[in-house]
């Protein structure tokens, strides 16, 4: 009975996938999820499910759902995490995923320490699926959708054929990233389009003279003739649909306005509310990890099931995740960021009177006992991302305390710190998390020249575009729309740079 009043636990046998639960891990997860409670996790009733290797690295391939679509990617990301593990080189202890129950799946050749710490790990992820804002618009029935999903593209592939679904859905892929996760929030209702043909007259403008004699001074006939010149120009760009301003949401742009077959745009639509639904993953990698990893060292740590079960063992487990020294990785990040924050807002390091001290010694000393870090590292839960969260949280101060300098590694095997400066150190950061770390591309014209070619810009930030990656995806881009398409970016020399692809060919000038 206790369990009913708990969340829901699923335990494997011979009719569910998995392996059963050993005894003694079955009988701690009570206990853990209480303790996650306790702290103030606020998470979905959950599903915890044990698999071997080879299961897990399949979830894992398929993006943590049992079931999608087939395409040749998940094959391939298959192969390589199962034959990774085989030889030693990553181990993947748990995956959970974002929906409403929420699954837990763990490695069952874990210890009994290593699953304690993975499920308080995960539960920690639940609570930051359920609470923070980023994730607020996503469906929490995604289970069920994508299972439709696969359903639906397997029988428009029995009847249309395998092969050129299967393309088709190779080109949707390369773009599934040029989306704007924003538009989640836009509610859009459909309406039955009404045309209309109407002509709108605007009048030029004329500036505004005191007395008539200075009307021909003023509003002389050549800026009469610019004005005229002006309105033609806008009526133009009207009418061939220039945009005024950029789009990010690339990917969307093509779902609405591309000439697709009815089985196309049905695909289409499927991917791009997949494309969506993953989107927040990307945009909270390092807050969403060190959420869950500062949740599983308060449970595993505070709340004393290391100690009871294995201090040393845990230990080891979280020095493997959090990486060595000169590590920059996303679990180190987001965990080492919470911690300071929650120290930071107990003692309180924070506003005007501590930003204005320059006595170090008084700084070093500063404890104003306040008590605030609970509430502050849940309030960062739940309103932040990674990219506010770094440049709101990575001062000076913590990055001298934990440092995140930039390091580089020499051939003789040892590293030397290159860079102590927090600004500069901050902005190679946010480089790699802004937009997940992916170029900035938005389209600015969908039909430049008049000519129906599809023109985006690239968002120069001193790195260039890859060019092989570009051209791939500037092909997929140019069946999609069924017309040219081109971007501008820049050269590593900071030069202008156009790539342009019309019938399967790409091709870089400066002439544009």
């Amino acid at each position: 009975m206790a369990l009913m009043q708990a969340p829901t636990l699923l335990k494997g046998d011979n009719t569910i996938p998995g392996v059963k639960l050993p005894k003694e891990v079955l009988a701690e997860i009570p206990g853990i999820l209480k303790a996650c409670r306790d702290f103030g996790l606020d998470f979905y009733d959950t599903i915890v499910e044990f698999l071997d290797y080879d299961e897990i690295s399949e979830i894992a391939a398929y993006g943590g759902f049992p079931v999608r679509f087939p395409h040749w990617q998940f094959g391939e990301q298959y192969e390589e995490l199962s034959r990774g593990y085989e030889y030693g080189m990553h181990r993947i202890y748990e995956m959970v995923i974002n929906t409403n129950p929420c699954y837990i799946y763990c490695l069952d050749s874990n210890t009994l320490v290593d699953h304690m710490t993975v499920i308080a790990h995960a539960t920690g992820h639940n609570d930051f699926f359920k609470n923070n804002v980023f994730f607020s618009q996503t469906s929490q029935n995604m289970m069920n959708e994508l299972a439709n999903h696969g359903s639906r593209i397997r029988r428009i592939m029995s009847e249309w054929g395998k092969e050129p679904v299967g393309r088709f859905i190779d080109k949707i892929l390369s773009i599934e990233t040029l989306i704007d996760p924003a538009q989640a929030w836009i509610k859009r209702r459909q309406k039955e389009p009404i045309p209309d043909s109407r002509r709108k007259y605007h009048q030029p403008r004329r500036l505004k003279v005191e007395h008539d004699y200075m009307e021909d001074w003023i509003n002389t006939p050549k800026f009469k003739a610019d004005e005229r010149e002006r309105l033609r120009l806008e009526e133009i760009k009207k009418a061939i649909s220039i945009f005024e301003n950029p789009d990010k949401n690339i990917m969307g742009f093509i779902k609405e306005h591309a000439p697709f077959t009815a089985w196309q745009q049905a695909t289409f639509d499927m991917l791009y509310d997949e494309a969506m639904y993953f989107a927040p993953q990307r945009q909270t990698k390092m807050l969403n990890e060190g959420w869950a990893s500062f949740t599983d060292s308060q449970i595993m740590a505070r709340y004393g099931f290391a100690y009871e079960h294995g201090i040393v063992e845990y230990a080891v487990h979280k020095a493997g995740v959090l990486g060595g020294k000169m590590s920059m990785n996303p679990y180190k990040l987001g965990y080492l960021t919470l911690l300071d924050v929650e120290e930071r807002w107990n003692k309180g390091r924070f506003g005007r009177e501590y930003e204005e001290c320059q006595n170090s010694k008084e700084k070093e000393k500063w404890d104003k006992k306040l008590g605030l870090g609970h509430e502050k590292v849940f309030e960062v839960r739940a309103f932040y991302d990674d990219v506010t969260a770094i440049s709101e949280f990575f001062t000076q101060e913590f990055c001298d305390k934990y440092e995140f300098f930039h390091w580089q590694r020499f051939p003789d095997g040892t590293y030397k710190i290159m860079d102590r400066d927090a600004k500069r150190i901050k902005q190679l950061l946010l480089g790699s998390y802004i937009n997940g770390g992916l170029p900035t591309i938005k389209l600015a014209d969908p039909n430049y020249k008049n000519k129906r070619v599809f023109l985006m810009e690239h968002t120069w930030d001193g790195r260039i575009l890859h060019p092989q990656m570009t051209k791939d995806t500037m092909k997929a881009l140019s069946v999609l729309w069924q017309g040219p398409c081109a971007i501008v970016t820049k050269n590593k020399d900071a030069q202008p740079l156009m790539y342009y692809c019309e019938d399967d060919k790409v091709e870089t000038t400066t002439d544009f």
